[in-house]
This record gives structure tokens, C-alpha cells and sequence, in this order.
């Protein structure tokens, strides 16, 4: 059975420490650092993205990368996509090539967020996807 958390009632000083406040109310005291397996490369590249709606509707959608990676991206999506799901990377005419041989790439959700009017997405490849070798052919790791 799976229960609701209950709420935690924290004082003022450490309600806003639980938040990420300072104790003087100030927001985001010390920056939050995050650890990053590879580096990220801010590239734009440009594919037709499949998947499945948070609603459960397919859709297709033309999107863009934010950064790449060599085992991930981050795209910009107008579509809010189901949570854990899988996203079908497709080209599209004047867009990014795939790889010779190659109709598609997978990858699954990672992560998302709102981000003006739409969503940033966080993308990890499933399979061979090397997305720095489409941005920068001469790229050797």
C-alpha cells in the first residue's frame, strides 16, 4: 500500500535550511553543484522527436538540442513526455544526418523541467549514439 508522506513541521530558521535558504531568508545561500559524467557541449542540433504525451498520447514533435554529450543531450520540447519514457530521435530534411545505415536513435527520459512555456529535457542514449560525432565529424574520443 503506498501512503501519502506526511508533512514535516519544521521551525521558521529550519524550514528555510530544509528549503535551500540562508538563515537571513535569502535564497540559494551556496550554489548547488551538480556532477557531470562527461562534458557538455552547447550545440543546436535539429531532429523530429517521437514519443508518448504525459497524457499517454503519441505525439511528434520538431525540437532542438540544448547541449549534447557523448552519451546524452538535452532537448527543448513543447510537449511534456510521459516520466522514465523512451524518445525516438529521427532526421529531418535541413536538419541534423544521422549516421550512415542509422534511421533513428533511442534514448530514454532522464530528467524534466519547465522551461518557458515548454520543457527541458534530459536525455540518455540507448545504444551507440554518439551525438558529438554528428555535431563535430572530426571528433575522435
Amino acid at each position: 500500500m503506498i501512503r501519502p508522506a506526511r508533512p514535516t513541521n519544521f521551525p521558521p530558521q529550519a524550514a528555510n535550511q530544509a528549503a535551500g535558504q540562508a538563515s537571513d531568508g535569502a535564497i540559494g545561500a551556496e550554489p548547488i553543484r551538480s556532477t557531470r559524467r562527461e562534458l557538455r557541449a552547447p550545440t543546436e542540433l535539429t531532429f523530429a522527436v517521437y514519443g508518448l504525451a504525459f497524457s499517454g498520447r503519441f505525439f511528434v514533435e520538431l525540437c532542438s538540442t540544448v547541449n549534447i554529450s557523448r552519451s546524452g543531450c538535452c532537448l527543448r520540447l513543447r510537449t511534456r513526455p510521459q516520466t522514465d519514457s523512451a524518445l525516438v530521435l529521427r532526421a529531418v530534411p535541413g536538419g541534423s544526418s544521422l549516421p550512415a545505415g542509422t534511421s533513428q536513435l533511442l534514448f530514454q527520459l532522464v530528467w524534466l523541467r519547465p522551461d518557458d512555456g515548454g520543457w527541458l529535457i534530459g536525455a540518455f542514449a540507448l545504444g551507440e549514439a554518439d551525438l558529438y560525432r554528428l555535431a563535430f565529424p572530426s571528433y575522435t574520443p
